[in-house]
């Protein structure tokens, strides 16, 4: 069974179709409805998006998931054209990545990924008024709910 047959066998056991998925994550109709006939691969972006609709693990549809078995540095790693300058280019993606997230997935699991995506995906999504009052909020937060073993984990981190 492929990820489209996968994906479609997720809709049908969540009681959802594609089209209200396809309006709850952004991703068009069309797309979605190729992806199931053809039973083809799910770029992961999209997996990401779709398993945090329908609350399962990404690797539940996504068969390329660089999030299934072992996690190697290289599999983690977007390919990105030689020539893009500046924030987004492959350099640094992969040092942010290397530096942060990778080290992230290993001290607190790879399976909080797709919540991590769609955090971020939400954040900026906002306005620069509710983003500033989400940041306070975390802040706030912080103050009164910090883990004082992750947060000590989190130094530990190179580049942090």
């Amino acid at each position: 069974m492929g990820d489209g047959k996968n994906l479609k066998k997720y809709l049908d056991e969540k009681g959802t179709n594609v089209r209200k998925i396809a309006k709850a994550t952004g991703i068009s109709a069309t797309t979605l409805y190729s992806i199931i006939q053809k039973d083809s691969n799910i770029r992961f972006d999209f997996a990401l998006r779709l398993a945090n609709e329908l609350q399962i693990d990404v690797n539940e549809i996504c068969s390329a998931s660089p999030f299934s078995g072992t996690i190697k540095e290289e599999e983690i790693y977007p390919t990105l054209p030689d020539g893009l300058n500046g924030a987004l280019d492959a350099s640094r993606v992969k040092t942010y990545l290397k530096n942060s997230m990778y080290p992230l997935m290993y001290l607190f699991g790879k399976n909080s990924m797709p919540d991590v995506d769609n955090l971020l995906t939400s954040f900026y999504q906002l306005d620069d008024e509710a983003r500033q009052e989400v940041v306070e909020t975390i802040r706030l937060k912080l103050q009164y709910h910090r883990d004082p073993e992750r947060a000590e984990q989190i130094k530990q981190i190179k580049g942090w």
